[in-house]
C-alpha cells in the first residue's frame, strides 16, 4: 500500500501553486482563511468556486433525504473542494467544514476551467488528485465497516498529531468518526494495547506517529 494512502498526489497541488506567484497573479487566485468550525461549502447550494486547502483540517459530510448525516472523511493540505461542481455545473454535493483554522487558495469556477484548458501541469495535477480520491474510495470500500472505522481512526490520529496546538479529546474523535463513545473507547483500548497511543481521562495524551504511520502502511494487507 502506498504511504499516506495516496494523499501525496494532492499535496503536490499546493506546492505547485506556492511556487508559482506569477500564475496566482495571472488568474487572480486569492487566499481565503477560515476559523475552526466555519462552513466553507454547504450541500445543495450554488457553486462558490474551487478551494485548495493549504493548511489545516476539514471535515466533509453529506446529509441524506431522510436527514441522516454521514462523515465522508477528514482531510488535510492538498484537498480540493468544489472541483467536481465546477466541472459538472451542479450544486455542492457535500458540506465542508473547517475543523481547525484553515487557509485555502480560491479559484473562480470559470477561471478554474480556463486553467485546466491552458495550464498543462496544473491540469495533470488536478487529474492525479481526482484519481487519488477514487483510489482512496476504492481502498476504503474494500474494508469491512468495523475495520474501516479502525483505519479511519489511525488516519485521523496521524493528521491531528501534526497539529500540536490541537487538543485531541474523545468528544472530538467521536464527532470526526461519526461513531458512538462506546465504539471509540473500544478502538482506543485496542490502540493502547498495540502501544500506539496513551489515553488519560478524556484525552489522547500521546501518539507515537511513527508507529501509527507504520500501522497504516501494513494494515491493508492484514484484512
Amino acid at each position: 500500500m502506498e504511504e499516506h494512502f495516496y494523499t501525496e498526489y494532492r499535496t503536490k497541488i499546493t506546492s505547485f501553486l506556492h511556487g508559482n506567484g506569477a500564475l496566482l497573479a495571472q488568474y487572480q487566485i486569492r487566499e481565503v482563511q477560515l476559523a475552526a468550525q466555519d462552513v466553507l461549502l454547504k450541500q445543495g447550494t450554488a457553486p462558490k468556486g474551487v478551494y485548495i486547502l493549504t493548511s489545516g483540517l476539514v471535515k466533509v459530510t453529506r446529509t441524506t433525504a431522510a436527514g441522516q448525516v454521514f462523515t465522508l472523511g477528514v482531510f488535510g493540505p492538498g484537498e480540493v473542494e468544489g472541483d467536481v461542481e465546477a466541472l459538472m455545473h451542479m450544486p455542492h454535493f457535500c458540506t465542508v467544514q473547517a475543523l481547525t483554522a484553515c487557509r485555502f487558495y480560491h479559484i473562480n469556477s470559470d477561471v478554474f476551467l480556463k486553467m485546466l484548458a491552458r495550464e498543462e501541469e496544473f491540469n495533470l495535477l488536478m487529474h492525479r488528485s481526482m484519481a487519488s480520491k477514487m483510489l482512496n474510495t476504492s481502498l476504503q470500500s474494500s474494508i469491512q465497516n468495523t475495520n474501516r472505522l479502525y483505519f479511519t481512526l489511525l488516519i485521523v490520529l496521524r493528521e491531528l498529531s501534526r497539529l500540536n496546538e490541537l487538543q485531541i479529546s474523545k468528544p472530538l474523535l467521536t464527532e470526526l468518526l461519526g461513531t458512538s463513545q462506546r465504539n471509540l473507547n473500544r478502538l482506543l483500548r485496542q490502540l493502547e494495547e498495540e502501544n500506539l497511543i496513551q489515553v488519560k481521562g478524556t484525552l489522547v495524551a500521546s501518539i507515537d506517529r511513527q508507529k501509527i504511520e507504520k500501522r497504516i502502511e501494513t494494515y491493508d494487507f492484514e484484512i
